[in-house]
């Protein structure tokens, strides 16, 4: 899950956090105040950005106290600025009741919580405008803003999709008969568990998804492919079909495997990868996502989404709700939205630090499949340093910095695949099914167990 699809989703969870008051207890609106709120609060978090990337550099180097590019590790910053959207959002909902005003002037649109869900526009507008700020660092004159703006739209509707999905089946689920509601109603864990069966969907049809959203063609160069296909063979992995990802302007060098099973399971190369790349790199490129797929790490990251709907209602029971229990009642009555921030930050925390350090260690295996499998540890090695040239990745990142990324650092990689080469024991525990991957698999059924006696 990419950073800007855990900002946007616990975005949605703010929403989901505010309650519409009864039709008795509304006041009336102050739509230009409103508006004008939801502007400044929209475009605050983009001017911060142009401020930090473009005006503080240029003082700071016209004074001579600094002569070096200072956004080496430029993830940190736009994490940081990107919180901030979060906030200015979180703001815009509780203070200036920016669902209310959607609520109150979208009656007509019968869906309720997708009526709701329109209120995460300027949510969306804040963070794709920060990713523009923050694009311009790399100078890259011949991208189509066009092109970008689309690209970070389609990345985020991707785990978007699968929420409008589920959102749409709730707006449908209260036109039932008043007894089937007063049936969900008792049993609301039923609800809940209508998120598995999506979520598991938006894993196995994330191919047909992708091709969906962006244009792909089938891969033409018969010497390569051919090579492909034997290397696929060699790992025993099984996938569909291999499809070349038109990236235009954007000239994005990368490989992506999509799909848990393999008669819909993918293999993406973009075509600046194909252009850029030689045939030995693509190869090593192509071994990586088979590791993904050698050691089951799709499936993994579905359990890994099933655990956190099982793990947020102890850790509310047992953590959050105590924890409020011990503050002010007036506090919890003049400001509902105290209530809320516990869960955003169990969010934040379990799929930025849980999820990316899970995603680091995946990495790393995957690499090691990759030289093992092609026996070419070289060729491999080039290709990171080519792919971070390329992409504007920098080759070292700080340890505290690299904490906040789903990949490790170019460098920290590089020196895993000289430890394989020289045989070294560090290598080992990533030749089988990582520790990690295990205890969460174990941790699955005993939290499901835990929630079904404590909550039916």
């Amino acid at each position: 899950m990419g950073q800007l699809s855990i900002i946007l989703i616990a975005g949605f969870l703010c929403l989901f956090a505010y309650e519409i008051p009864e039709t008795e207890d509304i006041e009336e609106i102050n739509t230009i105040k409103t508006l004008l709120w939801t502007f400044l609060l929209t475009l605050g978090p983009v001017l911060i950005a142009y401020i930090v990337t473009s005006v503080v550099p240029r003082v700071l180097k016209a004074r001579k106290i600094i002569t070096d590019n200072i956004f080496s590790d430029l993830g940190i910053y736009r994490f940081v600025v990107e919180l901030l959207c979060l906030g200015a959002f979180f703001i815009n909902l509780f203070i200036f009741d920016l669902p209310l005003y959607v609520h109150l002037h979208l009656l007509f649109f019968p869906f309720f919580e997708l009526r709701q869900s329109l209120a995460t526009l300027p949510l969306i507008i804040s963070l794709i405008g920060v990713r523009l700020v923050f694009h311009q660092l790399n100078r890259n004159s011949g991208i189509r803003y066009s092109e970008l703006i689309s690209f970070h739209l389609k990345f985020l509707l991707i785990p978007l999709i699968p929420l409008l999905i589920y959102l749409t089946t709730l707006d449908l689920l209260v036109r039932l008969p008043d007894n089937v509601l007063k049936f969900l109603g008792e049993h609301s864990y039923l609800l809940i568990g209508l998120l598995v069966p999506v979520l598991a969907g938006a894993y196995i049809f994330a191919p047909l998804l992708m091709q969906f959203m962006w244009k792909t063609t089938p891969l033409t160069d018969v010497v390569l492919r051919e090579k492909l296909e034997k290397l696929t063979e060699k790992s025993k992995t099984k996938y569909k079909d291999i499809a070349v990802w038109q990236t235009g302007s954007l000239l994005i060098a990368n490989a992506a495997v999509a799909g848990t099973l393999h008669w819909n399971r993918r293999i993406f190369l973009t075509d600046a990868l194909l252009q850029y790349f030689s045939d030995d790199q693509i190869e090593t490129i192509v071994a990586h996502e088979l590791g993904h797929i050698r050691y089951k790490h799709i499936p993994t990251y579905v359990l890994f989404s099933l655990l956190y709907l099982l793990s947020y209602p102890l850790f509310y029971s047992y953590i959050e709700q105590p924890f409020f229990g011990l503050l002010p009642k007036s506090l919890i009555e003049n400001y509902p939205v105290v209530t809320s921030i516990g869960s955003l930050i169990f969010f934040i925390l379990y799929f930025i630090f849980g999820f990316r350090y899970i995603s680091r260690r995946f990495e790393h295996q995957a690499d090691l499949y990759a030289v093992s499998l092609t026996n070419k540890p070289e060729v491999f090695i080039s290709a990171l340093e080519r792919l971070a040239i390329f992409n504007s990745i920098p080759i070292t990142v700080r340890r505290i910095i690299e904490i906040f990324n789903t990949h490790p650092s170019i460098h920290r990689r590089v020196d895993i695949v000289n430890c394989f080469i020289k045989d070294d024991d560090l290598v080992r525990r990533y030749q089988d099914y990582l520790l990690e991957a295990k205890i969460l698999v174990l941790l699955l059924p005993i939290f499901l167990v835990i929630v079904l006696i404590l909550f039916l």
